[in-house]
């Protein structure tokens, strides 16, 4: 058997309203946890990205780099009048593969994969490191890769 003893409602609720300690913090206090802790997040978000930089982004718009895609494809298939420069003997290359193109106050560079290129890149004259690609087109025929030299 289980001896307990009654007591009055009203004692009952007040002894546990005296005993019972409640420590809270201040606003400023509160604060500055969430100061602190924000500064470990941007901390470790600085950390991150300082190991793992963004690729280098293209210096065209995906705008520009659609038009130059049209006026090398123009360029290519003969649309545009684009002269046959005689690089060895036998041997022939369009002026645009040889020379770029200008557009819009920029010369663009190109070659087309798999094929004879006469290109800066394609010749050795600058190396990967001098140049910017800003498009890898294989979803053509003629596999395409458009630069820039920087």
């Amino acid at each position: 058997m289980i001896q307990a003893s009654a007591q009055p409602t009203e004692a009952a609720i007040h002894e546990g309203a005296l005993t019972q300690n409640v420590r809270r913090i201040g606003a400023g206090t509160f604060w500055s946890l969430i100061g602190l802790e924000l500064l470990v997040i941007f901390g470790a978000l600085i950390w991150v990205f300082g190991w793992f930089p963004p690729m280098q982004t293209p210096y065209a718009s995906t705008r520009d780099i659609a038009t130059v895609q049209e006026a090398i494809y123009a360029r290519l298939s003969g649309t545009t009048i684009d002269p046959l420069v005689q690089v060895q003997p036998g041997v022939s290359a369009r002026a645009s593969n040889l020379r770029g193109f200008a557009l819009s106050g920029e010369t663009y560079y190109y070659y087309v994969v798999g094929a004879n290129n006469f290109d800066p890149y394609s010749l050795g004259r600058v190396n990967e490191a001098q140049i910017e690609v800003l498009l890898q087109d294989e979803s053509g025929s003629q596999p395409l890769v458009i630069y820039i030299i920087k």
